[in-house]
Formats: structure tokens, C-alpha cells, sequence
């Protein structure tokens, strides 16, 4: 089974002049997130620092809403056990020689392939939820930020 054809976003249906109100869905929106909250305490100390570096970055581009963090809290927990599991397969290698019981020995992936592989895809995963990654950025849309007249500015500094 195929998936179809990608959705067009609202904002693009207007332009083309092809929106119509029988299609239209109704978004639930959350407020917007203005302060970095507190990492929970169950993040180890790196995923604490990528939770703060990653909402900043949300905050900066207006995607940080108080139904979201924990998408956020649980992304850069994975960021950080990808980094873990990086750390002990430069340390010990991607194999490892495991004992059989005839006296021998086998070589064995290291299972810290397998959780590097899991997190990275899991932080994939989350981080194409915000638009971090070059395709769903294009599935997402362009935050647009509202750019103030010069002349309106002008009238509201003599209107003060």
C-alpha cells in the first residue's frame, strides 16, 4: 500500500487559489513555550544540555509548545545514549570475542551497535517531528516572521 500523495499545506492551497472550506481541518493549538523549562531529572547530564541547546532552538523558531516538550525531553536522551554508545564502540571496538562453552572463542557484535542503531533512529524519528532534518523542514513550511512597516513603526514612535 502506497501512502499517496504528500499534502499541500494550507498556506500553499490559498496561494494557488485551490482551498476549499469542505477540506479544511481544524489545528489544536498549544501555547507557545517562551523560557526554557527544566530538564527533568531523569535526563543524564549531556541529555540535559541538549534538551536546553534544542529548545532554544525551538523557542527561536516559534516551535516549542507546552504539548511538545516531552517529544523534546525524550529526543535528547536519545541524542545522548547515540553519543554513549559512540563513546564505548571507539573504546572497545564494534566486536567482541565471547567464550563458547567447548573452551573456544566466537566473535560477536558489540551490542552497543544495536543501541547506537536504535537511538540514531529514534532521534531521527523525533527530530523530523520539528522540521530538523532538510526533508520534513520542507514538509513543515518556513516559519514566517511578521516583518513591521518602517512607516508604522515611524507613526507609533510619534503616536507614544
Amino acid at each position: 500500500m502506497g501512502a499517496g500523495r504528500p499534502g499541500v499545506p494550507a498556506t500553499t492551497k490559498k496561494l494557488q487559489g485551490t482551498d476549499r472550506k469542505d477540506r479544511e481541518k481544524e489545528i489544536v493549538q498549544f501555547d507557545l513555550i517562551t523560557e526554557v523549562p527544566k530538564p527533568e531529572v531523569w535526563l543524564d547530564n549531556r541529555a540535559k544540555k541538549y534538551f536546553r541547546d534544542s529548545c532554544k532552538l525551538l523557542m527561536s523558531k516559534g516551535l516549542l509548545t507546552s504539548a511538545n516538550v516531552g517529544h523534546v525531553l525524550i529526543m535528547s536522551q536519545e541524542l545522548s545514549t547515540y553519543e554513549e554508545a559512540c563513546r564505548e564502540i571507539k573504546k572497545s571496538g564494534m566486536t567482541q570475542m565471547m567464550p563458547t562453552k567447548t573452551g573456544g572463542q566466537y566473535e560477536q557484535v558489540s551490542p552497543w551497535v544495536a543501541i547506537r542503531n536504535t537511538a540514531q533512529k529514534n532521534y531521527r524519528d523525533y527530530a523530523a517531528l520539528f522540521g530538523l532534518d532538510p526533508v520534513s523542514a520542507g514538509k513543515i513550511g518556513a516559519v514566517t516572521k511578521v516583518e513591521k512597516d518602517e512607516f508604522e513603526q515611524a507613526q507609533n514612535k510619534y503616536n507614544e
